[in-house]
């Protein structure tokens, strides 16, 4: 029994430092996983008391509710999809530093010359410096959220995750783009504060407009009395007027102010209604392209 004790203190001995860093491997994954275990557990309790409170099954309801807790929500689930990728990357270097330790590696002298290295870094990595800070900027500033509906240069599409250096976003035909946070000058969120939905209606320039504006207004208000998108409307509509004259067409523009992200669907329903009311009255619709004058029919 004494040789077997002691050939078990030789095995360690002889490889205590390699056990030591297997320690600190597991112990790194075991606590990343418990830290982001109880990230997603608050995200969640915080998101499921709002729903709560709101009497709402998803957060698509609670975004065409009448209340601006789907923001808070948006912005909960963006600070917590940074904190999984800071609680990562905290974890990663401090095992690295406590590897480096075992290793035998002089701590001190690195720390001494962290200064000469961050300087180096910073020259050297400058580009992954400015993803950093500018997605650091763009998640605490609020300017945009996972669940969000944003345009950033040629790309329009909804928000899915929001990285320290990547913003991913997923456009409308299903591709996922990795935008680099450093790189993202201007953006546009179509998810913060309000939205309008605009119906532009070309009619032929005979006809009668005063008809075609009151018929445009009636299908709005109807549209208003439709419970699903009552809530989702949040201004009278109204008819800017003669929205341009191009050959034997006149184009009305038609807008209605509604919540976050709801101008599409109101879009869609308000020109089925638009359709519809127009049928009823004759008022027809101008051919796609217009006849230019001295052109044939």
């Amino acid at each position: 029994m004494a040789e077997v004790w002691a050939a078990i203190s030789a095995f360690f001995g002889e490889y205590q430092v390699l056990f030591r860093i297997l320690v600190i491997l597991v112990a790194a994954l075991l606590a990343n996983w418990l830290l982001r275990l109880a990230l997603d557990r608050s995200v969640k309790r915080f998101v499921r008391g709002v729903k709560r409170a709101q009497d709402v099954d998803s957060t698509q309801e609670l975004t065409a509710g009448p209340h601006l807790n789907a923001r808070a929500v948006q912005r909960t689930r963006t600070l917590g999809t940074v904190g999984r990728h800071v609680i990562s990357w905290t974890i990663v270097v401090i095992a690295l530093i406590l590897i480096l330790g075992e290793l035998g590696v002089n701590l001190t002298a690195i720390l001494a010359s962290a200064g000469i290295i961050g300087a180096g870094l910073a020259f050297g990595a400058q580009n992954i410096v400015k993803d950093i800070l500018n997605g650091i900027f763009m998640v605490f500033e609020d300017q945009l959220g996972v669940g969000d509906l944003i345009t950033v240069g040629q790309i329009t599409g909804t928000v899915e995750d929001v990285g320290i250096r990547i913003t991913k976003v997923r456009a409308a035909d299903g591709t996922l783009w990795f935008v680099r946070n450093g790189e993202i000058l201007t953006l546009g969120n179509a998810s913060q504060g309000w939205g309008r939905a605009i119906i532009d209606i070309t009619v032929p320039s005979t006809s009668d407009l005063d008809l075609v504006q009151r018929t445009a207004l009636e299908s709005a208000e109807e549209l208003l009395r439709l419970p699903e998108y009552a809530s989702r409307v949040t201004g009278q509509p109204e008819v800017l007027g003669l929205e341009s004259v191009f050959g034997d067409r006149a184009t009305l523009r038609l807008t209605v102010r509604t919540r976050p992200q709801a101008q599409y669907a109101v879009q869609r329903e308000l020109r089925a209604l638009i359709k519809k009311h127009f049928e009823e009255r004759g008022i027809e619709l101008a051919a796609e392209q217009p006849r230019q004058p001295g052109g044939s029919l």
